[in-house]
């Protein structure tokens, strides 16, 4: 029997025992050599390991955080939201969502996503989502809002870039608008109709320097539900975006709805079968006269 140790940046990490049952004789030099590159190399593997997954670990603590806890609509609107976090094999991304509450009894939609991955974009994604709740409350156009976000990138040490959809409604009249910057458009949902993508300009993201955005305006119909999400939710390995897309808007016509919840789950159980290559964020809102 041979025990050698498991070594890594000077920790001791375990032991690693050999065995021989047949009788050979004892353990030689070359079998201790070769026992010990054996087990240094296991054991930075290990360590790397153990350093990846509390990385891991820290990055999604951080972002859960950083997530709404208690979302509460003005009237009118009914809202269901989902986060799913990337496989333990991929690291956590910095999607976020909110609802806000603006004067006159609207509401403030926005999803978005930090593109990177780990604790940096979960700390960016903290200070967007921090700078949007100080900037709704100035009921800033949606337009005017993403060009501060912009200005707030610019002063991050490392330039890293975002997406995100901006939506304001007001449930009363119906009355949307809605500004994207570099984000899969919402989906809608109109009551006897079938789903379908907003028809909106698709501007730059955010940190590219964009000097102006703009604005969509519609009218919605009471008992419409819009769907943003991150493209977490229609990416997929070997798929085409817009057949992803298509299968998005069909799974909204064909999915029962009579909840936003049970609405949320099933796009989910529907589109992301399996462990998610990439974090997901789901934000659902019906649209009604107060």
């Amino acid at each position: 029997m041979m025990m050698v140790p498991l070594v890594a940046r000077e920790t001791v990490l375990g032991v690693a025992g050999f065995y021989r049952t047949n009788p050979s004789g004892p353990f030689a030099a070359d079998d201790v050599t070769l026992a010990s590159e054996l087990a240094a190399r296991a054991a930075v593997g290990i360590d790397n390991a153990r350093l990846y997954h509390r990385e891991h670990d820290t990055a999604l603590t951080l972002q859960r955080s950083m997530l709404p806890q208690h979302i509460s609509p003005p009237p009118g609107v009914e809202v269901a939201h989902r986060y799913l976090p990337a496989s333990d094999v991929n690291e956590v991304g910095g999607d976020w969502y909110d609802v806000l509450r603006l004067p006159g009894g609207r509401a403030a939609f926005l999803i978005g996503d930090v593109m990177g991955h780990g604790t940096a974009a979960a700390a960016v994604m903290g200070r967007l989502s921090a700078s949007v709740r100080a900037l709704a409350r100035l009921d800033l156009p949606p337009p005017e809002l993403l060009r501060q976000l912009e200005a707030a990138l610019e002063d991050l040490a490392d330039p890293m870039l975002a997406t995100m959809c901006y939506v304001v409604t007001d449930p009363a009249t119906g009355r949307c608008s809605v500004a994207r910057a570099g984000h899969p458009p919402p989906a809608l949902l109109a009551p006897g109709r079938d789903a379908r993508l907003l028809d909106i300009p698709p501007d730059p993201p955010l940190g590219v320097g964009h000097p102006r955005y703009t604005t969509t305006h519609l009218t919605l119909e009471p008992g419409s539900i819009l769907v943003l999400y991150t493209d977490g939710l229609i990416e997929a390995r070997g798929s085409d975006i817009d057949e992803r897309l298509a299968e998005l808007t069909g799974t909204l016509s064909e999915e029962p709805h009579p909840t936003l919840a049970g609405l949320a789950d099933g796009l989910l159980a529907r589109l992301v079968p399996a462990s998610a290559d990439d974090d997901i964020a789901l934000l659902i809102a019906r649209i009604e006269p107060p």
